[in-house]
């Protein structure tokens, strides 16, 4: 349903492309279950939604956050996004450079309220020149498997979120941890014991100590996990060194990346063998591109993540994983645990694989029954 609906004049040009006018709302859809990580609990989706119109289109961005990990709450993103839009009225950007550029500088952080700017504004530009983002961005239509989440519940739950995934035929696992460090070990295990083709990893959203994430190590080295998540604190660079030196398990970093300047910092303290960049963290598609071709020219291969998002940001998402050769994974599912969508197409699901829909911006339909 609806929250809350503003307009606002814009007048605004990028190139030859007329920016005339924009919608903000804020959206809200129940989600299939809580979402549970050591961060808190999300029981909705509340998405801010950017519509971008011109003389003869409409673009559409989508931004949706956790406030512990941007520091936005949902009601701040649509503020903030009206107030961004209003500061580029009247304005002409002689190319996209320019407008990112304009918008990052407009307001400090801020990322989601960026993010669904950005990404209408590359929705609208595909359609103006007929062509789908993922060839604005030089990338490839590919079948990109993406991992499926088990969230920070007790065992019993786990295993049984574990069989739903494998009804799904999903190929890689994301098991969320972060809570009590010895039931985490447990079910990890119990988790480990009934796969059968799948591959795992491990996302504890900062939620350990060192100590903690030491004693959890060795369990998923035995167990052959891919990598563990965000162990420890973002700024705890240190600690992450030391992890990585002393555990033998791959550290990714999720929360501590949010620009290019975070990747250089993660490789200049030894801190991460991958980085997750997420267009909700970096403001949109345009900054999450330069962020994985930092984390490309120092050899860190990455993954492209979400938030509990829905089908517009996550095509967009995919947009990006397509096209820099360093994304070796995926998670790409936040839109799997909303109970209706506020746009249809974009990308399908099937047997643990997203495709991108072929089309023009990113190949979606509003959807006016579930606003």
């Amino acid at each position: 349903m609806i929250l809350k609906s503003e307009s606002v004049r814009l007048d605004a040009k990028i190139g030859d492309v007329r920016l005339a006018s924009a919608k903000v709302h804020l959206l809200r859809i129940p989600l299939r279950r809580p979402f549970v990580i050591s961060l808190g609990v999300q029981p909705d989706y509340l998405g801010t939604i950017v519509e971008l119109g011109s003389d003869e289109r409409t673009g559409y961005g989508e931004g949706s956050t956790i406030p512990q990990i941007t520091g936005e709450s949902p009601e701040g993103v649509a503020a903030t996004a009206k107030w961004i839009l209003n500061a580029l009225a009247g304005r002409t950007f002689g190319g996209l450079e320019d407008f990112s550029a304009f918008v990052d500088a407009a307001i400090h952080a801020n990322p989601t309220a960026k993010s669904a700017i950005d990404i209408a504004v590359h929705d609208l530009l595909g359609k103006t020149w007929n062509l789908h983002v993922i060839r604005m961005l030089g990338g490839r239509f590919a079948d990109l498997p993406t991992s499926l989440t088990i969230g920070l519940v007790p065992v019993d739950e786990s295993l049984r979120q574990l069989e739903e995934l494998q009804a799904e035929k999903c190929q890689i696992i994301k098991v969320k941890v972060g809570g009590k460090v010895e039931d985490d070990i447990a079910r990890v295990r119990a988790i480990a014991e009934r796969l059968s083709t799948e591959r795992f990893y491990v996302d504890a959203n900062q939620g350990y100590s060192l100590r903690d994430a030491l004693r959890l190590s060795p369990v998923l080295q035995e167990s052959g996990a891919l990598f563990f998540e965000q162990p420890l604190g973002r700024h705890a660079y240190e600690d992450l060194r030391t992890l990585r030196k002393s555990s033998g398990v791959a550290v990714m970093l999720d929360e501590s990346i949010s620009s290019p300047r975070d990747v250089i910092e993660a490789v200049r303290r030894e801190a991460a063998d991958y980085v997750n960049v997420k267009l909700t963290k970096s403001g949109g598609i345009h900054q999450a591109m330069k962020t994985l071709i930092t984390a490309q020219a120092y050899g860190i291969e990455a993954m492209v993540g979400c938030m509990v998002e829905g089908k517009l940001s996550t095509a967009a998402g995919l947009c990006v994983a397509s096209s820099v050769g360093n994304v070796k994974f995926t998670d790409l599912d936040g839109y799997t645990s909303m109970v209706a969508q506020p746009f249809e197409g974009g990308l399908t699901y099937r047997d643990g694989v997203n495709r991108p829909v072929q089309g023009v911006g990113m190949a979606v339909e509003k959807m006016d029954a579930n606003w």
